[in-house]
């Protein structure tokens, strides 16, 4: 993603500068004690760049849909369940690979949260820029996702249609996702930046359950990688497509340090520069996404 030089946060009130701190991530191979966590995180991410350029290109079912709602018969009705069933197996697959990412980000953060986390991040480096990429993967898909009303028409639809016919035939076998499943995704996409909230849901469960990362060392690490993209834009350090990078990392940063902090982002005690960062999401060259995901999912943003 080319340079990512950039300041490493210190404490201090909200109100002070980031402590200047470069720190070059340009082609950060893993040391030996990451090969392990770094060749997972590899694996684990290796299909998100295919699910994201399917999701840009994913058209949806609306003509069909619409022609078996509104001139109903039973070749509109099979032609809009033929074209949904294949639509909601690609939301099947973009939903189970959430499920992989909430049980991976965990180990991620944990690799990085146990011990010294400042000395973590001069050291794992090649792991510090997975975390990035991860959250920058979770902006994309959630922007695609908020812009696509498709993708939760037509599993309402596949839903509705499947709930008929087994209403007219008990024994229907003809499913391509089983109710329980269909339940937890009907869950899923309802949220309007559904791999936000699995990585929410995840960064909680990991400060409640694993007694060696504390939710002070979570609050610290994203507090660094916030200040890390903020001081890479607003020192123009980054150029090009590097700024929305930085202003996506910097938004989902927020995001989870606001809920993982019982003052949340924008309390007193905020390890953030939180009014300056919120006011960077809406960088003029950066996404438009990026206020909406902070608008969504902070707890207290206004």
């Amino acid at each position: 993603m080319g340079a990512f030089l950039s300041l490493l946060r210190g404490g201090g009130p909200t109100d002070e500068p980031p402590v200047d701190i470069p720190v070059n991530l340009e082609g950060a191979q893993p040391t030996a004690d990451e090969v392990e966590i770094y060749q997972y995180i590899i694996q684990i991410m290796q299909p998100a760049p295919g699910y994201l350029d399917a999701l840009k290109g994913y058209i949806g079912c609306q003509e069909e849909i619409r022609k078996a709602i509104s001139s109903p018969s039973r070749e509109t009705e099979e032609a809009a369940w033929a074209a949904v069933c294949p639509a909601v197996l690609k939301l099947r697959e973009y939903y189970e690979f959430a499920l992989k990412l909430e049980e991976a980000f965990p180990r991620l953060m944990a690799f990085l949260c146990t011990g010294d986390v400042m000395r973590n991040l001069e050291v794992r480096q090649a792991t510090a820029k997975q975390l990035a990429d991860v959250l920058h993967f979770v902006s994309l898909f959630d922007e695609l996702k908020m812009g696509n009303p498709n993708v939760q028409n037509d599993f309402s639809y596949y839903r509705r249609t499947l709930s008929r016919m087994r209403m007219a035939n008990p024994s229907q076998q003809n499913v391509v996702v089983p109710d329980e499943l269909a339940n937890r995704m009907s869950l899923f996409y309802a949220h309007a930046t559904p791999m936000t909230k699995s990585l929410v849901d995840a960064t909680m469960k990991l400060v409640k359950e694993n007694n060696t990362v504390t939710p002070d060392a979570v609050t610290t690490i994203l507090s660094i990688i916030s200040g890390i993209c903020y001081n890479a834009v607003i020192k123009e350090r980054a150029q090009g497509a590097m700024v929305h990078y930085c202003l996506r990392v910097l938004t989902v940063s927020i995001i989870l340090y606001d809920h993982v902090d019982p003052e949340g982002a924008f309390g007193k005690g905020s390890k953030l520069i939180s009014e300056h960062q919120c006011e960077l999401s809406k960088h003029p060259a950066g996404p438009a996404a990026t206020i909406s995901l902070t608008l969504y999912d902070t707890q207290l943003y206004t």
